[in-house]
């Protein structure tokens, strides 16, 4: 099942077909802040984060941004959405 058909299912209909794009942007940006760009490349980083009424579990790679002049940023890579509200996404 796709990423966006898995969080429609699970998400208890806050998250439709007509809001998954804006679900998709905001949860991204919300990972984004989260993150602390000083964190290692290759670290396994988590995270819970509260979103559209929703209580979101997960983790993610965290990844070097590939510009020289910031040899140690790093940004969230291979982001995974583990639990929504406590119910198991995959």
């Amino acid at each position: 099942m796709s990423w966006n058909d898995l969080v429609i299912e699970k998400s208890r209909g806050i998250v439709t077909e007509k809001n998954i794009d804006k679900f998709n942007c905001d949860f991204w940006c919300a990972i984004d802040d989260e993150h602390n760009s000083d964190i290692p490349d290759g670290e396994f980083c988590e995270f819970a984060i509260d979103m559209w009424g929703m209580k979101l579990k997960g983790h993610y790679i965290a990844e070097w941004i590939g510009d020289n002049e910031y040899p140690n940023e790093t940004e969230p890579c291979e982001i995974e959405l583990d639990y929504i509200d406590n119910v198991l996404v995959s």
